[in-house]
Formats: C-alpha cells, structure tokens, sequence
C-alpha cells in the first residue's frame, strides 16, 4: 500500500508541474483517482480482517 502511496504523491507532483491546480481533464487525474479509490477498498478490507 505504500508503494502506491508513492506513486500517487509523485503523479501529483508531476501534475502540478504540467497542468493548472483546478485542472481535472488530463490522463494523470484519471489515474490518481483510480489509484486512491484501490487504495481505499484495500484499506478498508484490511480493517474488515482485523475486526
């Protein structure tokens, strides 16, 4: 998960070299959206096994 953590903090980055802050019509904020929502069902089921 971490891992992925990384990779979404360095699309970021590159976003915001390449594109306006409130832009939202390029291939990388598909990505990183697509990214966080994995992140999170995997956060949430690893939570689901510890209960």
């Amino acid at each position: 998960m971490e891992k992925i953590d990384t990779l979404i903090s360095r699309l970021e980055s590159m976003r915001a070299n390449i594109y306006p802050d409130d832009w939202d019509a390029d291939p990388l904020y598909d990505v990183i959206r697509e990214l966080r929502r994995i992140t999170a069902e995997e956060k949430e089921k690893q939570q689901e096994a510890l209960s």
